[in-house]
C-alpha cells in the first residue's frame, strides 16, 4: 500500500477532530447555533453594504454579476450574428 499523501493525512486528522468535536450533542448544537448566527450576521452585513452602496449611487456585487452575465450573452449573440453574416456573404459570393 502506498504511503498517504500530506493531503490525505490532513483530511484524516481533520475528520477525526470533527468527530471528536461533534461527539457531544450539546456541543454540536452550540456549534451549529454559532455557525447559524455567523451566517445571519454575514447576510445582514451584505444587505447593509448593498443598501449603503446603492444609497451612494455605487454599483453592488450583484450589479457586477448581472452586467457580466449580460456581456456574456451579448458576446454569444455577436458570435451568432457574425456567423450568420459570414454565411450570407458566402452565399452572395457564390451567386455571382
Amino acid at each position: 500500500m502506498a504511503p498517504k499523501t500530506l493531503r490525505e493525512r490532513a483530511a484524516e486528522l481533520g475528520m477525526k477532530a470533527m468527530g471528536k468535536l461533534f461527539e457531544d450533542p450539546r456541543r454540536a448544537e452550540a456549534i451549529a447555533a454559532a455557525i447559524g448566527g455567523l451566517q445571519r450576521a454575514k447576510q445582514a452585513l451584505d444587505e447593509a453594504q448593498e443598501r449603503a452602496l446603492r444609497a451612494a449611487g455605487l454599483v453592488t456585487r450583484e450589479d457586477f454579476k448581472g452586467a457580466g452575465k449580460r456581456i456574456s450573452a451579448l458576446k454569444r449573440r455577436v458570435r451568432e450574428l457574425s456567423e450568420e453574416l459570414d454565411q450570407l456573404i458566402h452565399q452572395q459570393q457564390q451567386k455571382k
